[in-house]
């Protein structure tokens, strides 16, 4: 029997089914960046806004998360990108924050 993956969101699909797709542009979505240490709260917020305005992203904050051993916080916007240039420069300057563990 073949064992199926899922992307996360309830649908079932492999690699393969996205084999050839391109984004839409305009996008929104929530973007979800994971941070070393909750002590920065703040500052790991503003690093983020001040990635968006740079770049001209509009956004919208929507929650914060705490991780359970609390070494982690994580902070979810829901953003809209309006070409690819502009995706690949975020993902970049979040590449740049040194607290930022990952970003999705």
């Amino acid at each position: 029997m073949k064992q199926n993956s899922t992307n996360g969101n309830g649908k079932f699909k492999t690699i393969a089914d996205f084999k050839g797709e391109k984004i839409n542009f305009p996008v929104t979505y929530h973007l979800k960046a994971v941070m070393e240490g909750t002590e920065n709260e703040k500052k790991h917020k503003e690093e983020l806004v001040q990635l968006f305005d740079v770049l001209e992203i509009n956004y919208q904050y929507r929650y914060k998360k705490i991780s359970s051993k609390g070494a982690y916080v994580s902070f979810t916007y829901e953003i809209t990108l309006t070409g690819k240039q502009q995706m690949n420069n975020l993902y970049a300057g979040l590449k740049k924050i040194k607290a930022v563990k990952f970003a999705l």
